[in-house]
């Protein structure tokens, strides 16, 4: 039995903005609420399920999820970013704005979601240890 990692669940503000602003970046499909979850879909089928309402406010932690992007789906991402005037930074501890990173050969970036909940990561070349 192999095991592939199905679904994932992220604690976030709003769901619906959270999942629309994820998909419009990556360019993926809308969203799909599902019951009391919105799911976005990965391009190997990943499902996120946003969730607003299992955590009491106040109460939610800022989540990491992290992409392996092409070149071309970077450059498109960045662009989003510059475009709609969203902030992103080249490491987690969010300094240096405006700044990608160069890590193992490749680009990344940092973003947070419009609710400030999701660290959104996205790099073009694996982590090598």
């Amino acid at each position: 039995m192999a095991n592939e990692l199905n679904h994932f669940i992220v604690h976030c503000r709003n769901r619906r903005e959270s999942a629309a602003f994820l998909a419009d970046l990556m360019a993926a499909p809308t969203p799909i609420d599902y019951g009391r979850f919105t799911q976005v879909n990965t391009s190997n089928n990943v499902g996120i399920d946003f969730a607003d309402d299992l955590v009491p406010p106040g109460r939610v932690n800022e989540s990491h999820v992290a992409f392996l992007v092409t070149d071309d789906e970077f450059d498109m991402i960045l662009a989003r970013l510059k475009k709609d005037s969203v902030p992103f930074w080249p490491n987690p501890g969010k300094s240096r704005e405006g700044e990608i990173n160069h890590l193992f050969g490749g680009r990344g970036l940092y973003t947070l979601d419009p609710g400030g909940t999701v660290l959104a990561e996205f790099i073009t070349t694996p982590y090598s240890y």
